[in-house]
């Protein structure tokens, strides 16, 4: 028996030799062919010697790039990895890493409800949701992802904030968008006369789905200040037409007859090839950030998909369509 153990023992010694190589592992798997030492394990660390400042500098004739963990070489007295390079012992900061924002999702928005949804975030043990940006009064949702909020206004926009955080600390906040309206409904606007609305007024508009081209997106299914679908394709009245805009200009416009508009607009000329931006769009900014301008792409879709009987109305035939828009509802100066 002795025999035995001592030959397992020089078999072991040899085949270490001849690999020139450790690997310590549950699964058996071959080290790193980089590597001498390849530790491998989901559930433990390596620890290396632990030991104070003055352990560690009364360690005699260390080799360059010996590494050892200080227990209180920290300005705090806290440890720190400590690493012998240039005949000095240097130390690694450790750093502890707060997660980066989460990102916005898709929310789930019905009448008087909507079910909050965001992204997680790398390094991320937690989450924290509020109605108000204020991280200390925010509902701790562990690592939920998801809000649902119940009692909203139909037809109202609404602004909440996401935090991510970890022992470390928390990211900032991720604005989260959102109207609690189902699609199909009606929702009721108050503008008021400024730098996007030309005139104080109060507008209903509908909503609808499933327009051919791009069926998973809501419109609404007038202008914006129009206070009726059109009725014909050279129906200019506000009440059909609504008001109009410049391109990628937040200013809107009225028009009180022919070509003359209150305010009156003194940019004649805008050459610019991009969709409308955010800061810009009086969707966005009077009916709240769950709305915005469509892009040239989604126009472009829902214009040549279907034909006027199923697409977006823009010829005399095409006024039995779900989303009628008036051809009269253009100015050119």
């Amino acid at each position: 028996m002795k025999n035995i153990i001592f030959y397992t023992i020089l078999f072991i010694f040899f085949t270490l030799v001849a690999t020139a190589q450790v690997g310590i592992s549950s699964d058996n798997s071959s080290p790193d062919a980089a590597a001498m030492l390849d530790v491998k394990s989901t559930v433990k660390g390596v620890l290396t010697p632990r030991m104070t400042f003055v352990q560690r500098n009364a360690i005699s004739n260390p080799s360059e790039g010996l590494i050892v963990f200080c227990t209180n070489c920290n300005t705090d007295g806290s440890g720190l990895i400590s690493i012998y390079q240039g005949g000095k012992w240097r130390t690694i900061a450790l750093d502890c890493l707060v997660p980066g924002s989460s990102s916005e999702g898709s929310h789930i928005q019905t009448n008087g409800q909507i079910i909050w949804n965001w992204n997680p975030a790398p390094i991320a043990t937690g989450y924290k949701w509020s109605a108000t940006n204020n991280y200390a009064g925010a509902t701790d949702m562990g690592v939920i992802t998801t809000k649902t909020e119940t009692g909203l206004t139909p037809g109202l926009s609404y602004t909440r904030y996401v935090w991510a955080y970890n022992a470390c600390g928390n990211s900032d906040p991720t604005i989260l968008t959102g109207q609690a309206l189902s699609c199909g409904n009606s929702f009721t606007k108050n503008h008021t006369v400024g730098t996007v609305a030309p005139v104080s007024k109060t507008v209903t508009y509908g909503t609808v789905t499933n327009i051919p081209g791009e069926t998973s997106k809501c419109w609404i299914t007038r202008n914006l200040g129009a206070t009726q679908q059109a009725n014909t394709v050279s129906d200019a009245t506000e009440a059909s037409a609504g008001w109009y805009w410049q391109f990628n200009r937040k200013q809107g416009y009225q028009n009180t007859g022919g070509t003359s508009v209150t305010p009156s607009w003194t940019i004649t000329s805008i050459s610019e090839t991009s969709d409308w931006l955010t800061v810009y769009d009086p969707c966005n900014i009077e009916l709240g950030s769950a709305w915005r301008i469509p892009t040239y792409t989604e126009w472009y879709n829902v214009d040549n998909t279907g034909g006027g009987q199923t697409g977006m109305a823009h010829g005399p035939q095409d006024y039995k369509c779900t989303l009628p828009v008036s051809s009269a509802a253009a100015m050119v100066r």
